[in-house]
C-alpha cells in the first residue's frame, strides 16, 4: 500500500489520542506530504484533550497559516488557554477574532 495523506492523518490521530503529542508533531514534520488543515486540527484537538498548550499553539499557528479564517482552530486554542488559566491569551485571541469580523 502506498501511503496517502489520509494514512498519515490517521497515524497522527493514533499517536495524539494515545498521548504521544511530541511524537505526533514529529511525525507531521517528517511526512512525505505537506500537512493540511485536517492533520493539524487532529493534533490541535488532542492538545485540547491533553491540555498541552505549547504544541497546541504551534498546531493552531500552522492551521491559521493555511487558512487564516479557520474559526474552529481559534476556538480550540481559546479553550486550551482558558483551561490552563491563561486569560490574557484568551482575550488576545478574542480580539483577533473580533478584528477578523470587521
Amino acid at each position: 500500500i502506498v501511503p496517502t495523506i489520509e494514512h498519515c492523518s490517521c497515524m497522527v490521530d493514533l499517536l495524539a489520542r494515545s498521548g504521544c503529542l511530541h511524537e505526533a508533531e514529529a511525525f507531521i514534520k517528517q511526512m512525505a506530504f505537506e500537512p493540511d488543515v485536517l492533520v493539524w486540527m487532529t493534533l490541535l484537538a488532542a492538545c485540547r484533550t491533553r491540555g498541552n498548550v505549547e504544541i497546541g499553539k504551534r498546531a493552531a499557528e500552522n492551521i491559521l497559516k493555511l487558512d487564516p479564517t479557520h474559526s474552529a482552530a481559534l476556538v480550540l486554542l481559546c479553550n486550551i488557554h482558558a483551561s490552563s488559566g491563561s486569560w490574557d491569551d484568551v482575550a488576545c485571541i478574542l480580539r483577533e477574532v473580533k478584528y477578523m469580523q470587521c
